[in-house]
């Protein structure tokens, strides 16, 4: 029952204590960065109505720079056509209590329309509505000032602190994810095959391909390494893989070829019985493991 409530809420994966930290400091650094600035420009009035949407921005910048809705294009088109969707919005629509929802409303689409998904981009359009005198007298200077110098200085502080660290390079487009796949099934597998299913899922999905590839990789490198784990080698022993029928096998352990990667190790065998008997061959400890069901007495 706890299970099936967590699985509703929602509740998200821990990271890293390292992670935390970083993010921490980062967004802290970057919102310092923004407040000072516009405080400068329009007072400590006008940056209250902006900053929240910058704020929110931060935690994407910073918490997940590798997601889709963090990318410098989802920054920069999603706040900067947000603000010009909410200023429209305020110069056209008199009522206040309709402005404001046309003004978010048409912010979603417009980042729809555009792929500039970035949610604070509601947030920066809803302030051109009810940002106060400071905001409405900027007009469409509210996109250059301060929205646009606004994320510049965000984006230029999440290029500068982020890329500090190697696991977090920003944007996603310059990080570089190790080769994993050790199953033939998953190395058959491209950005382009993964790139289409998103498309036929008609899921909004915060990662991009290669990062869907690479979590991927791990959970098979995850499955293999369970079954390795659970497999016993002995040199000698008989193995079956409980096929029925003609497919049924046993195979016995003649050497092996010892390698401190558990995914080179190779083994040297014979088939004894059933299917292939009489035939030699040799395979990795990992396919041998996952071919083998159970060892014979």
């Amino acid at each position: 029952m706890l299970k099936a409530v967590f699985h509703f809420l929602g509740i998200q994966n821990s990271v890293v204590t390292s992670e935390k930290l970083v993010a921490t400091l980062g967004g802290m650094l970057a919102i310092f960065c923004c407040f000072y600035t516009t405080t400068w420009m329009l007072g400590t009035v006008g940056s209250a109505a902006i900053l929240p949407s910058m704020g929110a921005s931060t935690v994407l910048l910073f918490a997940v720079p590798h997601g889709q809705l963090s990318t410098p294009w989802a920054l920069f088109a999603g706040n900067l056509l947000s603000a010009a969707v909410g200023v429209t919005s305020a110069q056209f629509i008199e009522n206040i209590f309709v402005a404001a929802p046309v003004a978010v409303a048409g912010s979603i689409l417009v980042m729809h329309i555009s792929r500039s998904l970035h949610p604070p981009g509601g947030a920066t359009a809803l302030a051109a509505v009810i940002g106060g005198p400071v905001i409405e007298q900027l007009g469409y200077g509210y996109i250059i000032t301060p929205t646009l110098i606004n994320c510049s200085i965000l984006f230029a502080v999440a290029m500068i602190f982020n890329n500090f660290f190697e696991w977090r390079r920003y944007p996603q487009s310059l990080m570089r994810y190790k080769t994993i796949g050790y199953h033939p099934d998953t190395r058959r597998i491209k950005m382009r095959h993964i790139h289409e299913a998103i498309k036929r899922s008609d899921l909004v999905i915060d990662a991009s391909d290669k990062q869907l590839k690479h979590i991927i990789d791990l959970a098979d490198a995850v499955l293999h390494e369970e079954l390795i784990a659970g497999f016993e080698l002995e040199i000698g022993a008989f193995y079956t893989n409980n096929k029925p029928g003609r497919l049924w096998s046993v195979r016995q352990v003649i050497d092996e070829k010892a390698h401190k990667n558990r995914h080179q190790h190779m083994l040297i065998y014979r088939t004894v019985g059933g299917s292939g008997k009489g035939q030699s061959g040799y395979c990795t400890y990992q396919e041998f493991a996952e071919w083998a069901k159970e060892k014979m007495v």
